[in-house]
């Protein structure tokens, strides 16, 4: 099984396995694309698209009329030719993303008939095989348009794929025993999918009442379903874990409610339906035929799945979590470091981010145990403030809460403002010889106080007032851990005082990371 098999399993089982310091955060469509973004950015792959290479693949557009298309998973993204027409790679990426420097920059490309680029390699096949196969290793988004089009996923295993289907006729889509964080389709164009496998976000939309998106034989924990016009057809499996909602625009009961079918596996009643009234039915022998028959059409016309050659890339570095082999994101190196503070009975499922600072949000047995939880989190030496913004039972009774925070760095993982130092707490040295070289040569310091609590410094000396103004500006911009608090200046003579930013020196491995010494 590989790691990634091995990671999505685990999280669509209720991810019951614990870090050592931390459990992982819930499962959601943000926190999936996030963990697609970091998959794609963590190593170099390799870019040369006249032979098929397509680098860090993020977005591709396929037109391809009258072709079948096998996609599949690897290690790189790359493409093979297979029967029928010549097929040529358009870079699409964005010239603002060619030219990142702090990281891998992630291909947009379109996929389409054009000259022959006899590098790019054909795999061998019959008269059913496809026209090409696409190995997926990091993209997330896909477009495709084609009249007679079959496209079949053949066990793709991403944390994400969001895929578009523009106005195009007879088009089929089949996702065979595929593991995905998030499947997200939406359907524009006359079309038949449905699939096998397991994922944790399935989200089906229809703006086409000729789309057929039937879904019954895949496991999903939640199921999403959109229908923007009348008459497009869906199945979905309800099991005794699943989440099922369904929307549509038209409110009114009656016979508005029958032109949006949903035909459902399991409990009809456990359909949410926030917005509206639909017409939820059992599942009927009839559809499984047709999505047999589907299923069928695909796989023979995709025929037998290819043996691909060894990946060019290499293994991934050291620094991406064992568990899973994927890196750590910022919102789950939030939740590892303040895990440890969550009181009894207390749970951390999401993390929100924003510059500077972001917000906590979980479960608790009651208030106190959450104003608890900010008082030690504020405490802790790895945010600027912790706030209670919200304490609110649900319909179970639990105390759901959401706590605001603000971080000595721009975001998770980022350089901490504060003065790198080594030891539990800082010392009247560490200060002194941090802010002297800062102050000096116009000014002649006679007292630096680091305050017993540790909170805050207070600076006298010797300086003519424009000498001492200079100073303390040096001080504003050149020390990110003081904060002016008030300064006084008289004959040649100067005070002030600063709060620490920091009252602790920044960990290695906390939320923020640090140069130098740490604890």
């Amino acid at each position: 099984m590989t790691p990634l098999r091995t990671f999505l399993a685990g999280a669509l089982l209720c991810a019951t396995t614990v870090h050592v310091t931390a459990a992982p955060l819930d499962v959601t469509p943000d926190t999936l694309i996030e963990r697609a973004n970091l998959l794609r950015d963590a190593r170099e792959r390799p870019w040369d698209p006249a032979t098929g290479r397509l680098g860090n693949l993020r977005h591709v557009h396929i037109i391809a009329n009258g072709c079948t298309v096998r996609v599949v998973s690897g290690a790189e993204n790359r493409l093979f030719l297979g029967r029928g027409p010549a097929f040529s790679v358009t870079e699409d990426t964005r010239m603002a993303d060619r030219n990142g420097k702090n990281r891998p920059p992630p291909r947009d490309v379109t996929i389409a008939p054009g000259p022959a680029v006899s590098a790019i390699p054909r795999l061998p096949t019959d008269a059913n095989g496809p026209c090409f196969t696409l190995q997926l290793a990091t993209a997330h988004d896909m477009l495709l348009r084609g009249d007679q089009l079959t496209v079949l996923f053949d066990r793709v295993e991403l944390p994400a794929l969001r895929m578009y289907v523009n106005p195009s006729h007879s088009v089929k889509l089949w996702f065979h025993d595929v593991r995905l964080g998030m499947l997200n389709l939406a359907v524009n164009a006359a079309a038949s999918a449905g699939g096998t496998g397991q994922v944790e976000w399935l989200q089906l939309e229809s703006t086409q009442r000729a789309s057929a998106l039937l879904f019954h034989d895949m496991d999903a924990r939640h199921a999403r379903v959109s229908a923007l016009t009348t008459g497009a057809r869906f199945s979905i499996r309800i099991g005794k874990d699943s989440d099922a909602g369904y929307y549509q625009p038209a409110r009114a009961p009656g016979p508005i409610a029958r032109e949006y079918p949903i035909w459902i596996d399991g409990p009809v009643e456990a359909l949410k339906v926030p917005a509206g009234r639909v017409n939820p039915m059992p599942l009927t022998s009839a559809l499984r035929d047709e999505t047999r028959a589907l299923r069928q059409a695909v796989m023979d016309s995709a025929g037998p799945a290819p043996v691909l050659p060894s990946p060019d890339t290499a293994a991934p570095p050291p620094s991406m979590r064992a568990v899973g082999g994927e890196p750590v994101s910022p919102r789950q190196r939030v939740a590892d470091v303040l895990q440890p503070l969550l009181r009894p009975g207390m749970t951390l499922g999401k993390v929100d981010l924003w510059n500077g600072g972001g917000a906590l949000e979980g479960r608790a047995p009651d208030d106190a145990a959450v104003r608890e939880f900010a008082r030690d989190v504020k405490q802790s030496g790895e945010v600027r403030s912790a706030q209670v913004a919200r304490i609110q039972r649900n319909e179970s009774g639990v105390a759901e809460y959401r706590v605001m925070v603000n971080f000595l760095c721009a975001a998770p993982g980022e350089r901490s403002v504060c003065l790198p130092a080594a030891g539990s707490s800082y010392t009247q040295q560490q200060i002194e010889a941090a802010l002297r070289p800062v102050l000096a040569p116009q000014v002649q310091v006679a007292q630096i106080e680091l305050t017993s609590d540790g909170t805050r410094v207070l600076v006298k000396g010797r300086a003519s007032e424009a000498d001492a103004r200079a100073a303390l500006e040096r001080v504003r911009t050149q020390l990110p851990w003081l904060e002016g608090s008030s300064s006084s200046m008289g004959k040649d003579e100067f005070s002030a005082r600063f709060r620490m930013a920091c009252t602790v020196p920044p960990r290695s491995q906390g939320i923020c990371t640090t140069e130098g010494g740490g604890r």
